[in-house]
């Protein structure tokens, strides 16, 4: 096999020959002067005459460069050189893949047999590259992640890249879009703004907003959750935010809603003020824009307080709900997702709603996977649905009905060729959660027979007397509520009929217990503990997620105790074990009385709004508070939001087909 074969075969492949045409040539001249110093010749050498010559020397030299890329022969031992870096480089080079077969004595079979050999290797080795690089990453963090942690840390990770809705809106509507509502992004903002929004994730300052001084937040490392293997930080106030949240306090209990107005004005970056007044202008006059914005910036507040340890989007920043100073990034994380969906900034949401989870991942005091799957759907993540459904080990996922049916939807979408693993995905959905057949398949828009309807295997249990909803029955709700709009097309209508039909075939006619259908043992054993959860205690943190959901039809079915227990918008429903520095200052656990924003207010009583100067009727007086707020924090005429999008049924037929 010639030597000119060799070569031409070795570039068809990528490997590049230079740095051992290089070495060699070190070699020779190293060679050169070693006979020279033993008295040889002294006749100058030429570089260039090393590469030039006669065709027979090129020949020559070409098979010498050839030996030395495929043998790697071990270099003899040759008088020590002057040290210099090129000496050191040129060592390292040589003494590679000791007793190698020559190229020379090589077949053109045996040495594309060979080739393809390394080809192999050459991914077994990224692999373990990237492998140690993951590891490398965790330990740089002073963090030793297990296997197990690694896997779920990886569907925490959020991409920074995505954070930004502005460029989301842009990509859907075009640029024309963001500038007609008044957010051109960075032109005209002074440096040190646009400087320090480049370093930021969750929040965009806009230029009109006030300048940030002091937020009076504060962040400190305090040890590691063992569980998950994350950093545990604590959330602080600083003196100053201490008695200006005295202030604040006082103004919820005095239900004044123009003083958190006017403490909001004075302190711009009160992260609790800013999140009550939110949720005030929201349910008064349903001013979702400046709402939003006002929940954005105390996001801002949050991350300008941010250890530099912390990152929100590594997947490994974890906080202590149980302090109420960590508690108001979970709920500005939480309203800033629902804003953003109601913008149609799906993706933009997805991640969100990750970095939500990931501050507290095993006990989720917000409920984030009960709207994952819907975000993941909305943004055609698929892909990601089926990997959490699959791979997430620190709660019991495979018990939510939402992620059931979710999952079997997002295979659905990534099926091609007509496989059947959506189909089997959806009977056993259908199986361990029947309950959900009636009530999805009606708001789908689809005829359920009355056979199904009235068989005692698709109805919900009820105690009488009971006028609550059991576990089971809210988070049944809270997912047909949410996602049924991602069912309505008539390609999932038809696959939810086969779907049911199949199940069917399962069911013991007239069963209604797991033990009345006809599958695997897996599906008999979920379908038993699911059946546990038609209990009316219902935990803390589905509840604390029905408060905040905006569904206000679900919120007659939480037990009695919440119903009648009175939360506050920044923070509402806190935990049993609540930690809380104020209730010492304040005389105990703080009791308040309703007003605008309390989850328990009624808003069609307005009193305790103040004085509205005269003002007659409910609406005026909802606008005169409004007004005089907006005037306040300095806020003028609003445009409508280019993004507002309504329910859209985009998961189509052409979706699967791209």
């Amino acid at each position: 096999m010639s030597s000119r074969a060799v070569r031409r075969a070795l570039k068809e492949r990528g490997y590049d020959d230079m740095a051992e045409t290089t070495a060699l040539i070190e070699k020779q001249v190293r060679e050169m002067e070693s006979e020279k110093d033993d008295g040889g010749s002294a006749e100058p050498v030429n570089m260039f005459d090393l590469l030039g010559g006669d065709a027979a020397e090129a020949s020559e030299s070409e098979d010498s460069v050839v030996e030395a890329i495929v043998e790697h022969e071990e270099p003899k031992q040759e008088t020590k050189p002057a040290k210099s870096k090129k000496t050191k480089r040129s060592k390292n080079k040589k003494g590679k893949g000791k007793g190698k077969e020559k190229a020379e004595d090589m077949s053109m079979a045996e040495f594309e047999a060979h080739l393809k050999k390394l080809d192999a290797e050459l991914p077994q080795a990224e692999e373990a590259k990237k492998a140690q690089g993951t590891a490398g990453r965790g330990a740089a963090l002073g963090v030793e992640l297990t296997a197990e942690q690694q896997q779920n840390r990886a569907l925490l990770v959020v991409d920074a890249k995505q954070l930004d809705a502005e460029a989301e809106i842009k990509r859907l509507f075009g640029s024309a879009a963001v500038q007609g509502a008044g957010q051109g992004g960075r032109r005209g903002m002074p440096r040190g703004l646009a400087m320090r929004r480049q370093r930021l994730a969750l929040s965009h300052p806009k230029a009109t907003w006030p300048p940030m001084v002091a937020a009076g937040i504060e962040m400190q490392q305090v040890g590691v959750d063992e569980e998950t293997g994350g950093h545990v930080f604590a959330v602080e106030h600083t003196e100053r935010f201490r008695t200006v949240q005295i202030d604040f306090l006082s103004a919820v209990m005095t239900n004044d809603a123009d003083a958190i107005a006017g403490l909001a004005y004075h302190h711009p970056y009160h992260v609790d003020a800013l999140l009550q007044l939110s949720e005030i202008l929201k349910q008064t006059g349903g001013d979702f824009i400046e709402a939003g914005t006002l929940v954005e910036r105390a996001l801002y507040a949050f991350e300008s307080g941010f250890a530099s340890r912390f990152s929100i989007t590594n997947g490994l920043g974890r906080l202590d709900f149980r302090r109420i100073e960590s508690r108001g990034l979970f709920l500005a994380l939480f309203r800033h997702m629902q804003f953003l969906a109601r913008r149609g900034c799906w993706r933009t949401a997805f991640e969100v709603n990750k970095a939500l989870l990931a501050l507290d991942p095993v006990r989720d005091p917000y409920g984030a996977l009960l709207t994952l799957d819907f975000h993941a759907l909305k943004s055609r993540q698929y892909e990601y649905v089926r990997r959490m459904a699959t791979e997430w080990t620190w709660s019991r996922i495979d018990l939510l009905p939402g992620w059931a049916y979710s999952r079997a939807l997002a295979e659905f979408m990534l099926e091609r060729n007509g496989a059947e693993r959506s189909a089997d995905l959806l009977v056993e959905a259908i199986l361990v959660f029947p309950s959900v057949v009636p009530v999805l398949w009606a708001r789908a828009g689809l005829e359920v027979d009355a056979a199904v309807t009235e068989h005692p295997y698709f109805q919900q249990a009820h105690v009488a007397g009971e006028s609550g909803m059991t576990h089971m029955q809210l988070l049944e709700q809270l997912f047909v509520e949410r996602s049924s709009a991602l069912f309505r097309t008539p390609e999932v209508g038809r696959w939810l009929q086969e779907g049911l039909l199949l199940a069917l075939e399962l069911i013991e006619l007239g069963g209604r217990t797991a033990g009345d259908i006809k599958c695997s043992e897996s599906v008999v054993q979920r379908r038993r503990e699911a059946e546990r959860l038609n209990s009316y205690v219902v935990p803390e943190r589905i509840s604390r997620h029905v408060l905040v959901s905006d569904m206000d039809a679900l919120k007659a079915g939480l037990p009695e105790s919440v119903r009648l227990a009175t939360s506050y918008a920044f923070d509402p429903l806190p935990p049993s074990d609540d930690i809380n520095v104020y209730n010492e200052v304040m005389g105990g656990r703080m009791m308040f009385e309703t007003m605008p924003g309390a989850f328990g207010a009624d808003l069609g009583d307005l009193d305790g709004l103040g004085d509205l100067d005269g003002l007659d009727g409910d609406a005026t007086a909802v606008q005169g508070l409004l007004l005089r707020i907006q005037n306040l924090l300095g806020g003028g005429e609003l445009e409508t939001d280019p993004g507002t999008s309504s329910d859209e049924s985009d998961l189509g037929a052409d979706e699967r087909a791209a």
